[in-house]
């Protein structure tokens, strides 16, 4: 799916939103280690993930065959810009709940992006039938939580020193949305 982004820039960017495939598994990786660059309210840092090539394909393909998972990717001019995923519990009485997570380079912050990944993955959950979705999210990190409050998404707990950065510690809420 295509979208025309231009939210708060004067220039226009195509966006397509489409499901990952193994073949962006390298790209994936390198999108990590740069978001992880930009931003202290990730579990990852410049180094990216901690996962081999070979395991991100493995994962990839799990996300493909999963069906009430999905892992997608935002591309502009054939670059990946973003990347979402909705991950649904295995434990048969928790089969309706699944976490999500969404990351954008920060060049590309503004566009919308992050609102699409989001109306993507939350279009898709309703298709197959979830009933709640979760997510964390760095207290300090205001940017991200406007987002998901924007998608109806509420704070319902607080974790406290969930993430450590260099010596500083930050806590996280806890949001979900019911469907």
């Amino acid at each position: 799916m295509v979208h025309n982004a231009d939210q708060f820039h004067e220039v226009e960017v195509d966006v397509i939103i489409r499901q990952a495939s193994p073949n962006d598994a390298k790209a994936i990786l390198a999108l990590y280690r740069e978001i992880g660059k930009e931003s202290d309210y990730l579990t990852f840092d410049e180094r990216g993930i901690a996962i081999s090539l070979q395991k991100e394909i493995d994962l990839i393909r799990r996300f493909e065959v999963a069906p009430t998972s999905i892992m997608l990717v935002a591309e502009v001019d054939d670059q990946l810009v973003g990347i979402a995923n909705l991950a649904a519990f295995d434990a048969y009485k928790q089969s309706h709940v699944a976490e999500l997570g969404v990351s954008i380079i920060k060049e590309y912050w503004g566009y919308g992006i992050g609102s699409m990944l989001m109306e993507a993955m939350i279009d898709f959950a309703e298709e197959v039938n979830l009933k709640v979705i979760t997510l964390e999210v760095v207290v300090e990190n205001k940017r991200a939580i406007t987002l998901y409050e924007k998608f109806a998404f509420k704070i319902v707990g607080e974790l406290s020193n969930r993430l450590k950065v260099d010596y500083r510690y930050y806590n996280s809420f806890v949001m979900e949305r019911l469907l």
